[in-house]
């Protein structure tokens, strides 16, 4: 005859038990990290704020750290701008929002930057063409968001509704072929 299973005994009930709630606990708070880090970084994606405005005399610190913040704002579009496809594909209102949303947060950002850095001030002093150089840079930044923008917005309000229209046409007349086998008038 089998043995039966011995009873846990009483003195690893208490350890289990703070294995338990200690487990429970770690679990609880760093989901609760988790969920307050991204509430945060949202936060600031959404809400740039103005850092502190580089001094008239630039030191090698401030530029590089315009040159850092230059070279986010940078990839930022290139994420932005590369997300348009979603757009191409026919009008979707909600995601023109969406995409509209993230165009305002990265020129928010591209203003920011600007007045920071003091892009529109003219600097002089040793580093005044690597200062000249991120200017320029920064200004082209926000025509090619501009033009980029422009160029979508006539595509949604000329080309997509046109792009819907083909579409639609040509669903039919792939109904049209499943439902007759040929197209009217064809002959084998």
């Amino acid at each position: 005859m089998p043995s039966p299973i011995n009873p846990p005994q009483p003195e690893f009930h208490r350890y289990r038990k703070l294995v338990a709630w200690t487990s429970l606990v770690l679990v609880g708070l760093g989901t609760l990290y988790l969920l307050l880090s991204v509430l945060v970084a949202l936060d600031r994606r959404r809400n740039a704020v103005l850092g502190v405005r580089v001094s008239t005399q630039l030191t090698s610190t401030e530029i590089s750290d315009c040159f850092d913040d230059l070279h986010d704002v940078t990839v930022a579009l290139r994420k932005h701008l590369e997300n348009a496809y979603h757009l191409l594909g026919g009008y979707d209102s909600e995601e023109a929002r969406r995409w509209t949303g993230e165009g305002d947060i990265w020129r928010r950002q591209w203003r920011l930057l600007g007045e920071r850095c003091r892009f529109v001030e003219r600097h002089s002093g040793p580093r005044n063409k690597d200062l000249e150089a991120m200017s320029a840079a920064h200004q082209e930044l926000g025509s090619i968001q501009t033009t980029y923008s422009r160029a979508l917005l006539r595509f949604g309000n000329e080309l997509a509704p046109r792009l819907d229209r083909i579409n639609k046409r040509v669903e039919e007349i792939g109904e049209h072929l499943a439902e007759y086998g040929s197209p009217a008038g064809a002959s084998p």
